[in-house]
């Protein structure tokens, strides 16, 4: 399940931070605001950072608080709320974070606080004394003061938030940021003893964000903190929190249902030459045909004792001793066994690219999972080929395809080590997608 979730007010800033997160080592996505219950359920089980924008950037402070409510109530429960916001204040920063704040409150049933952390240090923007300075100027001195739209008055960050708000804003200033982390910890105790909503902290530096980050994990545990800033400060949280080693990189599941004598071939070698964890799917009385119900769980234990990047594979057919024939219902409802077994395990645990051999089980994995098809990147060997699964919850999920009679005893490494390749690539990219529908158009 996802573990972190952003409310971005434009699309910008959402891939931005997004990639902040893929930096970081966790899978990441944006998604636009419409329908956001369901196109956040429909990836919540694939991501561990989930970025909605909801392109609320300079509407009515109503609509921002729908629009935020909305959200946080369809991607809850996640380990980290952070409303995104611009980087030199312009929007409704305070309404959005108020809002968050609320209904964080409503779904946790605890204390909640938010802490504003405006510095982007690697873009020249930075926080002192509760000012944000953009190339060492306040914004009201740049040009954004002249900004057609949305000019910018003040530099003051609590002012900034007090707008059109109730908030109670406090500040942690750079000399404590700056000292030992005793002092730091202990300043963001006493900050956070009376009923404040929002501590907004100086940062100059990565450091910084990660240092504060770090003492308010310490501070106190009957907090549930929520980030407000740009992006670096939500990852500083994430870190401090340990949310990246969490979300380690996850195994290949490879899904045969192929009898041929040359895949039997592959997988042998597959399985005596790379690390792999075989999965035998369990049938009904004299069928051949897998039993879901009792095939899935078998299949998401394995796949979650995995390594990373190791290869768990089912197989119905590994040996020619097992070989019978199969009736033409059997024939069809293989398949679509196969299939269904897939998309349940996808939905249960984390998996970073999909190996099938088989034409018809990869039409039938390929149908189980929403997708319309493949996006090729290339031919592994001859009638091999890698892509992307085009729509659907896993749109953007490495997968690797061929028929039951393609290649040679070492066509099947071939292609999980491309699978392999393709999904360390993945891990430092950001998807981006709007809703089920749309993906389908």
């Amino acid at each position: 399940m996802a573990r972190v979730l952003v409310v971005a007010d434009d699309l910008t800033g959402a891939n931005a931070c997004a990639a902040g997160f893929a930096r970081a080592g966790m899978r990441a996505v944006t998604l636009g605001q419409t329908d956001p219950a369901g196109t956040i359920a429909e990836f919540h089980s694939c991501f561990d950072v989930i970025v909605v924008t909801t392109e609320s950037r300079h509407a009515p402070a109503a609509e921002v608080r729908e629009r935020v409510g909305d959200v946080v109530r369809a991607g809850w429960p996640v380990e980290l709320l952070s409303t995104r916001i611009d980087t030199t204040l312009r929007g409704n920063v305070g309404v959005a974070t108020e809002a968050m704040l609320t209904v964080a409150r409503e779904v946790s049933d605890r204390r909640v606080v938010a802490l504003c952390l405006p510095a982007h240090p690697s873009a020249d923007r930075v926080t002192v004394e509760g000012h944000q300075l953009l190339r060492g100027m306040r914004l009201e001195s740049t040009e954004l003061a002249h900004d057609p739209r949305a000019p910018v008055d003040t530099s003051d960050v609590a002012e900034v938030l007090s707008r059109s708000t109730d908030l109670r804003v406090r500040h942690l200033p750079l000399r404590l940021v700056t000292g030992s982390q005793e002092e730091l910890v202990a300043g963001l105790r006493e900050l956070v003893t009376d009923e404040v909503d929002v501590v907004v902290a100086d940062a100059m530096t990565v450091e910084h964000l990660d240092r504060v980050a770090t003492a308010a994990t310490a501070s106190t545990d009957d907090i549930l903190w929520v980030t407000v800033d740009p992006g670096p400060g939500a990852v500083a949280m994430a870190s401090a929190m340990g949310l990246p080693e969490h979300s380690r990189s996850g195994p290949l599941l490879a899904v045969s249902g192929s009898a041929t004598e040359l895949t039997r071939t592959q997988l042998q070698r597959l399985i005596t030459d790379r690390p792999c964890r075989v999965v035998r799917p369990r049938t009904l009385d004299d069928s051949v045909v897998p039993d879901v119900d009792a095939t899935v769980p078998l299949l998401v234990e394995e796949l979650e004792q995995a390594e990373p990047g190791a290869v768990v594979l089912l197989a119905t057919v590994l040996d020619a001793r097992e070989l019978r024939p199969l009736s033409a219902d059997e024939g069809e409802a293989l398949p679509a066994a196969l299939g269904r077994i897939t998309r349940r395990a996808l939905q249960e645990t984390r998996v970073d690219g999909l190996y099938t051999t088989g034409g018809d089980i990869t039409a039938a994995v390929l149908h189980e999972v929403d997708g319309q098809g493949l996006e090729i990147e290339d031919e592994v060997v001859p009638l091999a080929v890698a892509g992307e699964i085009v729509s659907g919850p896993w749109a953007g999920l490495p997968m690797v395809t061929k028929g039951g009679l393609v290649g040679d005893a070492e066509t099947a490494l071939l292609c999980l080590d491309r699978l392999a390749g393709m999904a360390r690539d993945r891990l430092r990219s950001v998807r981006t997608a709007t809703s089920h529908e749309r993906a389908r158009r």
